[in-house]
């Protein structure tokens, strides 16, 4: 596993109650979103839903019929209410535990912008995948940087936050393929054809500042040290943040690169 994955793997290592009843309730409709790209219907296939986290895209992808398997670098975010979910291993997504082909689809969400070389993880998908198989993958937008996001973190900085190291190096690598072009480029790289890539704001239904605030404060770079505050300050920190969005006065809905695409060959039978 690289380095930055072992970082990232730190990261999430405490994150998933938070995750799961935090920071999903934005993911969730991401995942929609992602799932809704796929250029063939996911009844009966087989997908590797890779960088899995605490369950988002295999849920709906099992709804609509799919047989998912889960990968992801931490083993908290896989456990979250493993009972209910589909089988699933701790794996670094650029070493898959599958043979080649094994799979009719794949679908990373939000993982490759974690990557510091995101080409790499698209062959490793693309090798997993069948021939004439899919590959999903979504990143936030670089140009795309929500106004409610840039409030919080402001006032969360005020208040003494910084920045743990596995989020300074996810801060680093992110953004390359942060663009129509730039992702497109990666999957021609990685050998995918019959590429589509759109770059779209997705409407995650969360407007009000308080819970605006409340998913972004689940999040795992924020969450230990919203923690580590007295009661009293905590509240302080809290309110700062839900006064810094409400001045904005905007909704949550960033910015969503989506790739979809094949793997070269003819779809199996």
């Amino acid at each position: 596993m690289s380095d930055g994955l072992r970082l990232i793997q730190q990261g999430y290592a405490h994150a998933a109650e938070g995750w799961a009843t935090g920071a999903e309730r934005a993911y969730a409709p991401m995942a929609a979103a992602l799932l809704a790209a796929s250029p063939v219907a996911l009844d009966g296939r087989r997908l590797l839903d890779v960088g899995a986290g605490t369950g988002a895209v295999s849920r709906l992808a099992r709804a609509a019929g799919a047989r998912p398997v889960a990968f992801d670098a931490s083993f908290e975010m896989l456990a979250h209410q493993a009972a209910a979910r589909p089988p699933a291993t701790v794996a670094d997504i650029l070493r898959l535990p599958v043979r080649s082909g094994a799979a009719d689809g794949a679908a990373a969400a939000f993982v490759l912008n974690h990557l510091a070389h995101p080409v790499a993880a698209l062959r490793e998908l693309a090798r997993a995948v069948a021939p004439g198989g899919f590959v999903l993958a979504s990143v936030f937008s670089a140009t795309d940087r929500p106004a409610a996001k840039a409030a919080i973190d402001g006032a969360l900085a005020s208040a003494g936050w910084e920045p743990p190291d596995w989020y300074r190096f996810v801060k680093g690598v992110d953004g390359q393929l942060g663009s129509v072009n730039a992702m497109r480029q990666a999957a021609d790289d990685a050998g995918l054809v019959d590429v589509v890539v759109t770059d779209q704001p997705v409407d995650t239904g969360i407007r009000e500042p308080a819970a605006i605030v409340e998913f972004r404060l689940s999040q795992p770079h924020v969450a230990p040290f919203l923690r580590a505050q007295p009661d009293e300050a905590r509240a302080r920190v809290v309110r700062e943040c839900v006064e810094a969005v409400a001045a904005t006065g905007q909704g949550l809905a960033p910015g969503v690169v989506i790739l979809a695409a094949s793997t070269p060959g003819s779809p199996r039978r």
